[in-house]
């Protein structure tokens, strides 16, 4: 199946889910979501593709759309070994998350990187991109918007 059928049949199956604050999530709790599925997504690839995984363990916060909230920003790095198509490596990825009902994903290109957009609730997304040719896998994670505890202001590192 070619990756543009497979998008096709992926954004035809799912509906965005909902988005505003989550008022019942702490400023931890919504970090800790999205950096467990940027493990996550690494872990959908076997180890012979996928090396010297690197996740930041601070990362910094965006407000979200509409003005109220805040979405912790994270992310993850890791080498791709031996050239796999973007099939294999998106291609999967994408798969293994078109089942789950509380996320949307989305396959599409941008400037030669086969990327996926994992859609979560509350302004949650992972955009995982593929650059064949610098052989790396980078997922940029946003946690579901929350707010801010007192003491903790957009500028801190978190």
């Amino acid at each position: 199946m070619t990756l543009l059928a497979f998008a096709s049949l992926l954004l035809t199956s799912c509906a965005p889910p909902g988005g505003g604050v989550d008022e019942s999530m702490t400023l931890d709790q919504a970090k800790a979501r999205a950096q467990s599925i940027e493990r996550e997504i690494a872990e959908t690839l076997t180890p012979d593709v996928l090396t010297d995984i690197d996740q930041r363990s601070k990362g910094t916060f965006l407000p979200c759309s509409g003005g109220e909230g805040e979405h912790w920003a994270g992310g993850l790095t890791a080498s791709v070994m031996g050239d796999p198509s973007p099939e294999r490596v998106t291609g999967q990825i994408a798969s293994h998350f078109s089942d789950r009902e509380d996320l949307m994903v989305r396959l599409r290109v941008d400037h030669d990187d086969s990327l996926v957009d994992i859609i979560g609730a509350h302004g949650s997304m992972w955009i995982v991109r593929y650059s064949r040719e610098q052989a790396e896998l980078d997922v940029d994670s946003f946690a579901p918007c929350v707010r801010l505890p007192e003491g903790v202001w957009r500028g801190d590192k978190y």
